[in-house]
Order: structure tokens, then C-alpha cells, then sequence
């Protein structure tokens, strides 16, 4: 078997079914072999970064792999972001390169692309990937595949496979036995971490469910959720975990953002005497800015391998196989009767504005509430900026978002890569400022039969860096036509300067088969109530001198 005709069959056996990616000569053997297997659909955007963030919001809406392909060196080094962000983030890739034939090695010359040398671009990758490799030997290249291909299955992390271009088409050797990843499982570190939980949690006067972003990654959500209602648990989630457990939900408290959030949320989370954390490590952003209330004598963490409870430390104990020894467990079979679950906090109501009133970006949120309300199924992808703070109180069920990594230009080739996948429309929120690094890519949505509704709030500038120094200077975006731009690309451009405006604007998208970009303009200096309150605590902690 060929080397490309094995890799293809491996990863339709994962069930990949697209691939996003831009030739290159140094690609262009692998891409031709592509375009002759004809199983995938290839999804070609303009910019390598596009490239990942794409493949990444299909591994996070499908719960799948996401796979790129890309050349060497100008390409592959071109995305390296898009792959940090998913590996920090747990979202599995994989990231097919093509490379210098063995040939062009040998005769020792330097080709274009290569930085310091053959490896260069396989040694930063080592850094932003869990498992890396270059397939220059028929013996070994189906070993690699096999490993590369079950370590972003198992781990949830990206993986590098680079592909000499005199390589494609060679005959390989079957992979060794070794080659799948083995992940160790302690049976009794389960059981022992599951009693610990369940008796933390059946003794405890406020217990409360956080859910991080690994519930979504393991697909745990319906377990999870099964679980949440046998306890009569009030649930947060987390700022990355937003979206693994459903916003409507009768139990959803809110995202937990520290002293961020709301008065009645913190009331909730940090007056818990038992705080199970499911599928997140704490970081400044995981659980926001922390009032440092979540300590050992009340935390308890679930993560991917391991269980965290006070100084106890349970190691290989599978986050899916703890969730199902809770869910099981003899113990907890029913709530005690005098567990309550504390009042959901609810965002304010929509303004009693008139059609005419300007926007702001509070009103933005009203507006958006409305929508999510009308159409509960519709994902939301938000970029990084103001409008990812915005968007913890937009009450979607389901939500992509880089809220760990915290990259810019992440919307648009994700919503591209979340409706190519598996052709659900999402609603995408974000900025001028990220829609200048990659919103263009969006005129290759119709192409792809993908009509994302985009919610452009534009201030002109970078308003969520503005916010930490008000008298800044270098925060200033040039102004962009960007609903004429709309047109110009094939979709639909809306301005929506007033309440009524955005209202019928977001009616009318919706009706269209076409992508729309909605551009709502909302004045310098006006902020979300949580970037107000995230930057107002985070300057306190970070900022000011001790």
C-alpha cells in the first residue's frame, strides 16, 4: 500500500470527511492524490492561519479530528498559531505538511522555504503538537500515521505529520504493533477517586458542578448533565467550557468568571463547601480572576487523566470512566431533601428602548438574546475581543470560542470549518479588529454553500486592549466598508446603527441563503459589562504595583 493511500484510509476511518488546507509545491504530490482518492472535501481558504482555525472549529463542533494541509516552511510555519491555540485549547488536529524530498537531502543544497535547516520546521512544531514526525522512511511511515492519528484521538491535542514529496506515492511497510497509543488506566485509582467524590459531595451543605471545556472534548455532555440532575446540582461552566453544558438548562447558573461575575453567581460558587470541577485545570482565564475562594479545602478536580481532591492525587483515572462511576455510583441515588438549587441569575432585560435607540454594546447582547431565543439550535462563534466577554451573556446552547488562547481572526474560518463539517449555520460575534485579520476569508463561503450570519460590532479600534489604558493611541483600526464588502464577496451587508435596525438586520440575514456580515457600530469607550468588570480586576491583580 502507498503511503497516501494508507493515510486516507486512516483518517476516514476517524471519520474525517473534509480537509482544509492550501497547495503548495512542495504540498502539491500529496494534494493531487487527495483530489484523485476523491473521499474528502477539501476546503481551500486563502491564508494559512484560516487554514487551522477552520480545521479547528470543525474538531470542536464535530467533537472529530480537524485536519490540515499545508507546504512546507512559508506554509506550515504560517500556521503554527491556529495549532498553538488548539493544542492549549485540547482540540485535536492534524496537521499534514508536505517537505523536501529525500532526494533534496541527500544532495546537501538548501531549498526555498527551509529556515535553518531541514528540521526547522519539524522542531517548532514539537513544541505546539503532541506527537510529531517526518515520513521519509517506508518502514516507519505507517507506525507514525497509526500513532499520530490515535494520539489526537485519545489525548485531545494536535499532531504533526510531514511528508517528503518524493514520499507520497512510495510503497510502505504494514504498521509495527506498538503503534497505537496505550493509555494506562488505574481501575482502583477510579473507584477510590469516585468514593472520595461521592462522599465529598453527599456531605457537603452547597455542593456545586463546574464544567470545563474537557466535558465537551470527551463528549461528555449528556453524561454530565444526567448527573447534574440525579444531584440537583446548580452547574457553572467555565470560560472555556462555555457551551458544554447547555445555557438553557434549568440548573445553569452562569459562567463562572471569579470576581468577574455577578454577586448572586460567586454567592453560588464560592460559598460551596463542595465544588466538583469536571474537565478544566484552573487558569487565569478558566475560572477568570479568582477571589481565591476555590482552594483545596473545597475543590475537587476531574481532568482528562487525572482526579484532584484536597493533597490526594488519583492518577490514569479517565475523566470519562470517573463521570460514569459517578453517574452509577450505589450512593448517590437521590438528592437530600433539603438541597435547593439557588436562584438562576438572570442577565438584564432587554431595554425598553425604542427602534430608534443607538447601540451599545449592552444592547448588543439584548438584541442577541432575542435571537439565541428564537433559535436555540444555532451554534455562536465568537473571536476574541470585547465580544467574547459579551457572549457569556448570550444564552447559546452551543458556543466555539478561543476564551483560553485568546487569539484574534478565530470567527470567521471557524464558522466556515463548523458549517462545512457538518452543515449547521452558526452565528458568528466578533470585532473589527479580528474581522481585518481573517474575516476575508469569507468570500469563499459560497463556494462551500456556507451563509454565516456575522454580527460585526465595529468601534474602530481594538477596544478590549483600549480598555486596560484609556489614553492609548496605537489601539486605532482603519475603517473597512465591511457591508459593502459583503456584497463585493457574494453575501449580504447590513448597517445597523439602532435596536430596530440590527433586529430587522438579523431577521433578514437569517432568511437569506447567502452569508451576511451585520455591521453595528457602537461608540469608543463602550465595553461590555464583563470586559468592564474583567479588566477593572485584572489590572488590580496584574497591573498595579504591589
Amino acid at each position: 500500500m502507498t503511503l497516501h493511500q494508507f493515510l486516507f484510509d486512516r483518517l476516514w476511518d476517524r471519520g474525517v470527511r473534509h480537509i482544509y488546507g492550501i497547495p503548495g509545491d512542495f504540498a502539491l504530490n500529496l494534494f493531487e492524490a487527495l483530489e484523485r482518492d476523491g473521499r474528502f472535501r477539501l476546503v481551500r481558504l486563502s491564508h494559512e492561519p484560516a487554514v487551522g482555525f477552520a480545521a479547528d472549529g470543525a474538531a470542536r463542533m464535530t467533537g472529530g479530528l480537524g485536519v490540515c494541509c499545508v507546504t512546507y516552511g512559508a506554509g506550515g510555519l504560517n500556521m503554527v498559531n491556529p495549532v498553538a491555540c488548539a493544542y492549549a485549547e485540547e482540540s485535536p488536529l492534524v496537521v499534514l505538511s508536505g517537505g523536501p524530498g529525500r532526494v533534496e537531502k541527500r544532495a546537501g543544497l538548501h531549498v526555498h522555504h527551509e529556515v535553518k535547516t531541514f528540521e526547522s520546521q519539524l522542531n517548532v512544531y514539537r513544541e505546539v503538537t503532541e506527537y510529531s514526525a517526518i515520513l521519509d522512511d517506508p518502514r516507519t511511515a505507517a507506525t507514525h500515521i497509526t500513532r499520530a492519528i490515535d494520539v489526537a484521538v485519545k489525548a485531545k491535542r494536535p499532531v504533526y505529520l510531514e511528508i517528503p514529496r518524493d514520499m507520497v506515492t512510495e510503497a510502505i511497510d504494514p504498521p509495527l504493533d506498538e503503534a497505537r497509543l496505550e493509555m494506562p488506566v488505574d481501575a482502583g485509582a477510579v473507584a477510590e477517586a469516585v468514593d472520595e467524590i461521592a462522599a465529598r459531595v453527599l456531605s457537603a451543605a452547597r455542593p456545586v458542578l463546574i464544567a470545563g471545556v474537557e466535558v465537551h472534548r470527551f463528549q461528555l455532555r449528556d453524561q454530565v448533565i444526567r448527573l447534574a440532575e440525579k444531584l440537583n446540582l446548580p452547574v457553572a461552566s467555565s470560560f472555556l467550557g462555555r457551551g458544554a453544558f447547555p445555557t438553557r438548562h434549568p440548573q445553569f447558573v452562569g459562567t463562572y468568571l471569579g470576581v468577574v461575575s455577578p454577586p448572586e453567581l460567586r454567592a453560588i460558587v464560592e460559598e460551596s463547601d463542595c465544588v466538583l470541577l469536571v474537565g478544566e485545570r484552573i487558569s487565569d482565564t478558566s475560572l477568570g480572576i479568582s477571589a481565591n475562594r476555590l482552594t483545596e479545602r473545597n475543590l475537587l478536580i476531574v481532568v482528562a487523566r487525572d482526579v484532584f481532591i484536597g493533597h490526594h492525587r488519583y492518577e490514569n483515572a479517565p475523566i470519562d470512566q470517573v463521570v460514569t462511576g459517578l453517574e452509577s455510583h450505589p450512593t448517590l441515588v437521590a438528592p437530600r431533601r433539603d438541597w435547593q438549587l439557588p436562584a438562576v441569575p438572570q442577565p438584564a432585560a432587554v431595554q425598553p428602548a425604542t427602534g430608534a435607540t443607538p447601540m451599545s454594546a449592552s444592547l448588543v447582547i439584548d438584541v442577541l438574546n432575542e435571537f439565541v431565543e428564537a433559535h436555540p439550535e444555532v451554534p455562536l462563534v465568537c473571536d476574541t475581543g470585547d465580544c467574547l466577554f459579551a457572549s457569556v451573556e448570550i444564552r447559546s446552547n452551543e458556543i466555539v470560542a478561543p476564551a483560553y488562547y485568546a487569539t484574534m481572526g478565530f470567527a470567521v474560518p471557524a464558522a466556515i470549518g463548523v458549517q462545512t463539517s457538518t452543515g449547521r449555520r452558526p452565528l458568528v460575534l466578533m470585532g473589527d479588529g479580528a474581522f481585518q485579520m481573517t474575516g476575508p476569508e469569507i468570500a469563499h463561503a459560497p463556494g462551500y454553500g456556507c451563509n454565516p450570519v456575522i454580527v460585526l460590532v465595529n468601534n474602530n479600534r481594538w477596544e478590549m486592549l483600549q480598555a486596560f489604558y484609556p489614553h492609548a493611541g496605537y489601539n486605532d483600526t482603519v475603517s473597512w466598508p465591511f457591508a459593502k464588502l459583503a456584497e463585493l464577496w457574494g453575501g449580504a451587508g447590513f448597517n445597523a446603527p439602532t435596536v430596530g435596525d440590527l433586529r430587522r438586520a438579523l431577521a433578514e440575514a437569517w432568511a437569506l441563503p447567502r452569508f451576511s456580515i451585520v455591521e453595528v457600530p457602537v461608540p469608543k469607550g463602550d465595553i461590555s459589562p464583563v470586559l468592564a468588570r474583567f479588566v477593572q480586576a485584572f489590572k488590580e491583580r496584574v497591573y498595579q504595583p504591589r
